[in-house]
Formats: C-alpha cells, structure tokens, sequence
C-alpha cells in the first residue's frame, strides 16, 4: 500500500466521521421536529449502522496515517487478515439489510434535510463498497479460521443482547424487527417475543453466514495469492 493510498484511506475515514458529526449535531434544529421518535440524538449510537461505519471510518483514518507517516507496526496490525476480514464482513452486513429490508420500509428525507439521502447512502452503501474493495487488496496470506470466526461474532452478539437489555429498559429500539410491539407481528399471528427472537435469530445467522464466506473468500484468494 502506498502513501497515495494512504491519503485516500484518510480522506474516506474523515469524510465518514464529518458524515456523522452532520447527522448527530444537527438533531436539535432538524431531525428532531421530523422523527421525535428517536428520542435523542445519542441514540444514533444505538444502530448497528452507526457502530460498525464508526469503526471502519477509524480504521481508514489510521490506516492513512500509518501510511503516510511510515509507523509500520501499526500498518502491520492494521491490516491483518483477521481485522479486514471482520470489518469488511460486519460492513456488508449493514448494506445488504439496508438494500434489502429497510430501504423498503425508509421514505427519503425532505428537500429540506437533503443531506440525510447522502448521509444515508454513504454509511449503507458508500462505505460497505470502499471496504469490500480494500478487502479484495489485502496483501496478508495467513489464512484464516474457526478462532477468527469466534471473535469475530462477539461483536454482534453482544450488540443484540446490549440493544435488546436497553430496548426493555428504554422502550426504544433502534430497528422496528427488534421491537415486541412491532405490528408485522401481530400481522404475522406472532407472539411480541417470539417475533423477535426469530428477528435475532435470523440476523445473527446471516452475519454468521457472511463471515463463514468472507472467511472462505479470503482463504481462497490467500491460496491463489502464493
């Protein structure tokens, strides 16, 4: 990786975290007449989009200063098969559940909050695009394994289970399928709990599955790679 790429990896983690900063400190004057349904603007927080985009954009930001300024041990942890494969696994998952449920069910913002459509599509699509292609220029052949795959679940493990303790305490879910009083369920003759542990189930094994192919993909090109 160059010192070119550097600066390119720098620039996206940057214009990702200014992508952010408009979406939270712009809640008060804006989003919060709109959907007063998200509480607070730190509930941002609460989605799996946001946590996962704020790791990648760190990421990208120390990747590119690594880069730029020669700190090759920190090059070399950054990118280690292991930390771009969970980064680029988590990532798609947050962009093929937006392309494929919620972009059906969101309205776009209004001409006045314009810049929540690009905020929208930068964190659900921009971002999972920019890290599957950096994924496919890994350099790294140690392959990967079952020990990758545990870790790598912890994360959405513990953010279901975080997300599920905050939600009964809360009242406030940051998706509708994670919600007992989801009317889908009622619609579907499911029981409020059911309904959900369904919903985390089957979110919990598609990351599963995303991560067995990334795993696999990795492999693959490691072997073709040598």
């Amino acid at each position: 990786m160059s010192k070119r790429f550097g600066i390119i990896a720098l620039a996206l983690g940057l214009v990702g975290f200014a992508m952010k900063c408009a979406a939270i400190f712009t809640y008060d004057g804006w989003l919060a007449a709109e959907f007063p349904d998200l509480l607070h603007k730190w509930n941002y927080f609460g989605f799996f989009t946001y946590t996962t985009n704020i790791m990648v954009d760190t990421w990208l930001v120390l990747l590119g200063v690594s880069l730029l300024f020669a700190f090759d041990g920190l090059k070399r942890r950054l990118t280690k098969a292991s930390l771009q494969g969970f980064l680029t696994a988590m990532i798609f998952v947050v962009g093929a559940l937006y392309c494929f449920t919620m972009f059906w069910f969101d309205e776009p913002y209004s001409w006045g909050l314009w810049w929540g459509n690009v905020v929208t599509f930068w964190h659900h699509v921009a971002t999972p695009v920019i890290m599957i292609i950096v994924f496919f220029r890994s350099k790294d052949r140690k392959k990967l394994g079952k020990k990758d795959l545990a870790l790598w679940m912890i994360y959405p493990f513990m953010y279901l289970l975080v997300t599920m303790l905050r939600g009964s305490i809360a009242s406030w879910y940051p998706y509708p399928f994670l919600d007992p009083a989801w009317d889908m369920f009622t619609q579907m003759n499911l029981r409020p709990w059911t309904g959900v542990t369904l919903a985390c189930a089957f979110i919990f094994f598609f990351m599963l599955a995303t991560a067995v192919l990334t795993v696999r993909i990795h492999n693959w090109l490691a072997t073709k790679r040598k």
